[in-house]
């Protein structure tokens, strides 16, 4: 199996091949670890080369008022209160359901160990 270089890639990367080229580059990725692994290095090299947004927030409460209509100060407390409420589930559910589990493994424990000392 041929497989393509580095240097191709970021060709495919930046957009810079044909489109039945670039048809034939996505076919392979479907087929060919090798390649996908050399591809995923060049989507970093291609994403760390890009200059960093400045005001990324800012960018995107302009943007969140423009789609509802409102303004952009009200749009940043809409995320401030979203943020917040996502970080308390991504904060304490993981641990809620461990101690879910953990004491439903308790609780089989107790009851198998009844039954073995029953028999």
């Amino acid at each position: 199996m041929d497989h393509f270089s580095l240097e191709e890639w970021r060709k495919y990367v930046k957009n810079e091949l044909s489109e039945p080229e670039r048809e034939l580059y996505e076919d392979h990725l479907y087929i060919c670890d090798q390649c996908l692994e050399v591809y995923l290095e060049a989507m970093d090299e291609e994403e760390n080369s890009l200059p960093e947004m400045q005001g990324e927030d800012e960018f995107t409460n302009l943007v969140m008022a423009q789609i509802t209509g409102g303004n952009p100060e009200e749009a940043d407390k809409e995320h401030k209160e979203l943020s917040t409420k996502e970080s308390w589930f991504e904060r304490w559910f993981p641990i809620a359901f461990a101690c879910f589990m953990l004491v439903g493994g308790l609780v089989t424990m107790y009851r198998d160990k009844n039954q073995i000392d029953q028999d």
